[in-house]
């Protein structure tokens, strides 16, 4: 297990607490904007399962994952009617999906924990994965001032760092054509953490 996933299953219950509380308006927003009402999706990287829940709730019928265990335990914790969605899996090998599965797919704050190469990797299978026309929206970090020039934070965390420009151009190499991008402040204020939230769409 990598240093970045140790720490989330060491620190589940209380990074639980934070993402629950954190100011997901906007993103909520725009997920319910980019997918079908009734549509099926893909979460990868659930985390506590704050965005499965709402998206369940408003109707969608999800499938969520995480890498981490103890996360998935307290997904379901938080959220019980979770409990038949959610699923251990990690990134990029364990997206064991039949092709052409999803309506969308869509993932916060969790690409830019993995290395380039399985960013790629992640990327071609999402595609493997969508529908035609199917969209895929994912939110990352762009800018941070806490990590070293190894891209790690004070926990060993990797956050890889591509630019708008960069992620763009990854997708589009894998058959997924740029649709919206928008740069937005950090949902639990914290300065000089700045996000981008991407769509794009299979062809």
């Amino acid at each position: 297990m990598n240093l970045t996933l140790s720490y989330y299953e060491e620190n589940a219950s209380k990074l639980s607490k934070r993402y629950e509380s954190a100011d997901v308006t906007t993103i909520h927003h725009r997920l319910l904007k980019t997918f079908t009402p009734n549509s099926t999706l893909l979460e990868i990287g659930c985390g506590s399962g704050r965005d499965a829940n709402f998206m369940l709730k408003k109707g969608y019928n999800v499938t969520a994952i995480d890498g981490s265990q103890k996360m998935i335990d307290e997904a379901k914790r938080i959220h019980p009617t979770l409990k038949p969605h959610l699923f251990t899996m990690q990134l990029p090998y364990d997206l064991d999906f039949e092709p052409n599965s999803f309506d969308g797919v869509y993932s916060i704050a969790t690409l830019m924990h993995l290395t380039k190469e399985e960013i790629y990797q992640t990327i071609k299978n999402i595609h493997t994965l969508l529908k035609e026309k199917g969209k895929f929206l994912f939110s990352i970090s762009i800018e941070r001032d806490d990590t070293d020039q190894n891209n790690k934070d004070l926990h060993q965390r990797l956050f890889t760092s591509f630019s708008q420009r960069d992620w763009v151009n990854i997708c589009k190499n894998y058959g997924l054509n740029h649709l919206h991008a928008e740069v937005t402040k950090d949902g639990l204020n914290r300065s000089g953490i700045v996000w981008l939230t991407c769509i794009v769409e299979k062809v």
